[in-house]
């Protein structure tokens, strides 16, 4: 086992993305005691009240907007590992990983400096907006809100139970190394479950939308319900870190089922699209998904 988890650990990393910025929003204590003491109530708990400094910001928003977008890029090409934060990321994704980080870094950056440049103009604007809400101590300076915005991604290598290297007696030294393998492996099967979440959740999509229903009518979708799966099954190419034939069976199934075709001809051509469903629908009948919601690992029927 100890030489399963090195190979392992020679496939994949672990990777956190800290993504740090200003949310703009503040307690308001004074209001909460106001509201507290309309509505009657006898505890100073009873309600909690945010506002917004900047109540309209679009520069703002965008960066709120924005942050979103990088997580989801870094869910994509990740893969789940533990409850802090960190995801595991196969080396041969590695590349293409730093390459899409840089570059939403460089665009964080400027939609930063978008709102740093406005920012003394925001706040005069907020007294206006917010009317008796507006408190400007509750305003950092311009350079101190600068701080609290940044994006860093952290890399380390995927720890070994040899790791475990400690001048202790050779028994709890033992001990510790064979909870860790117990938890990697664990941690492994998860990583393999999300791929298999992954697969069967586009499955599913496809057979729901290229159904023709009784009448004739065609259900409407976008072209990234078949690009979209084409990406995902080249990333499960890098993503299957345990090298699990079943999951390899059903992945190079749907890329062959989608090999070829294209959207518009799912569209326009009857017989495409219900040849390419009667193979998705094979797929997902070929296998044991688990249950309703989602437990229990997926394998070849």
């Amino acid at each position: 086992m100890t030489q399963f988890i090195a190979g392992v650990a020679r496939a994949a990393i672990l990777v956190d993305l800290v993504i740090c910025i200003y949310s703009g929003r503040k307690m308001d204590r004074r209001t909460q005691a106001e509201v507290v003491a309309a509505k009657g109530a006898n505890s100073k708990r009873a309600a909690s009240v945010y506002k917004s400094l900047f109540a309209e910001c679009a520069a703002l928003d965008a960066i709120s907007k924005f942050q979103g977008r990088v997580r989801q890029e870094h869910y994509r090409l990740t893969q789940p590992w533990n409850d802090f934060g960190s995801r595991l990321l196969p080396t041969a994704l590695l590349l293409e990983y730093k390459t899409e980080m840089s570059l939403r870094e460089a665009e964080f950056n400027v939609l930063v400096d978008t709102f740093l440049i406005t920012y003394d103009t925001l706040v005069a604007a907020a007294a206006f907006q917010l009317g008796t809400l507006f408190d400007r101590s509750e305003y950092p300076s311009r350079d101190e809100v600068a701080r609290k915005f940044s994006m860093t991604v952290q890399i380390s290598p995927l720890p070994t139970a040899g790791d475990f290297r400690l001048d202790i007696e050779s028994e709890v030294q033992q001990e510790l190394a064979d909870q860790y393998e117990a938890r990697a492996t664990k941690q492994l099967a998860a990583s393999t479950q999300d791929s298999w979440d992954r697969l069967h959740a586009a499955l599913c999509k496809l057979s729901e939308r290229l159904v023709v229903d009784d009448d004739g009518k065609k259900r409407v979708f976008h072209d990234t319900l078949v690009t979209g799966a084409m990406d995902m099954c080249e990333l499960l190419t890098h993503m299957n870190i345990l090298r699990d034939p079943a999951l390899e069976k059903a992945r190079s199934q749907l890329e062959a089922a989608l090999t070829g075709v294209t959207p518009k001809e799912l569209r326009e051509e009857d017989g495409t699209r219900v040849l390419t469903k009667q193979k998705v629908d094979a797929i997902l009948s070929a296998f044991d998904w688990g249950d309703e919601n989602g437990d229990g690992e997926a394998t070849a029927s």
